[in-house]
C-alpha cells in the first residue's frame, strides 16, 4: 500500500510548529539556500505528520531518506513550489514535476529512446516519462544509471495512467501517474509483482 501527501512548501517555518524537531532543524542547516531549507522542512514536517513526531529520519548509502520504522519506506520529491512524500511498506521512488515547464519536451531526446518516444501522443507524454523514470531512479537506489540508455519505459496504458519499465531490463517496475492541482504531475514507483 502506498500512501502520497503533496504539500505546498512554505516560505518561512514559524518557531511553534510543533512537529518540526531540533534534528530537522539542524539538517536543514547545512543548506545555504533559505529555498532549500524551507523544502527540506517541508518534507520533513510532513513525514512527522504521518508517522509521529519522534521518528528518527535518516539517509541510506545512496542519500535517499529513511526512517527506523521496520518495513515502512519512504520517498520525496519536490519541485519549485510543492513536497511529495510516499509511504509504502514496500521500497518506492516518487517525482513531481510542473506540468506548465516546457523543458521536458525540448530536451526529451536526452532521457527518451525512439521507441519510448512512439509509445504515447500525449501532450504530456515527455514529463510522464521524466517523472517515471526519476521516480525508477529513486526505487532502484543505483548511482550512475542513465536514465536514457539504463531506465526503460517498456509499456504505457493511457486509462489508469500506468507506466511499465525496467533498470536494464532486469527488475520490473510499476510506476503510477497522477496530477495534482491541475499543474503538478507525480509518478510513484513500485516494484512489478
Amino acid at each position: 500500500m502506498v500512501k502520497v501527501v503533496v504539500e505546498r512548501i512554505p516560505t518561512i517555518f514559524l518557531c511553534c510548529d510543533t512537529l518540526i524537531t531540533a534534528e530537522d532543524v539542524a539538517s536543514a542547516a547545512r543548506f545555504q539556500n533559505e529555498k532549500r531549507r524551507c523544502e527540506h522542512l517541508a518534507w520533513r514536517r510532513v513525514v512527522r505528520e504521518e508517522l509521529g513526531r519522534g521518528v528518527h529520519i535518516s539517509y541510506n548509502d545512496n542519500g535517499a531518506p529513511q526512517v527506523d520504522i521496520p518495513e515502512r519506506w519512504i520517498g520525496v520529491s519536490h519541485s519549485e513550489r510543492s513536497v511529495a512524500v510516499a509511504f509504502a511498506d514496500e521500497p518506492v521512488g516518487i517525482d513531481i514535476e510542473s506540468s506548465e515547464r516546457d523543458t521536458f519536451e525540448r530536451v526529451k531526446s536526452r532521457y527518451m529512446s525512439d521507441e519510448e518516444m512512439a509509445l504515447s501522443d500525449d501532450a504530456l507524454w515527455a514529463v510522464y516519462v521524466w517523472t517515471a523514470k526519476e521516480a525508477m531512479y529513486k526505487l532502484y537506489g543505483e548511482r550512475g544509471v542513465e536514465l536514457r540508455d539504463d531506465l526503460r519505459v517498456e509499456s504505457f496504458d493511457p486509462q489508469s495512467l500506468v507506466l511499465r519499465g525496467s533498470l536494464r531490463g532486469e527488475r520490473g517496475a510499476k510506476v503510477q501517474i497522477s496530477h495534482y492541482d491541475d499543474e503538478m504531475v507525480v509518478a510513484v514507483a513500485t516494484f512489478d509483482k
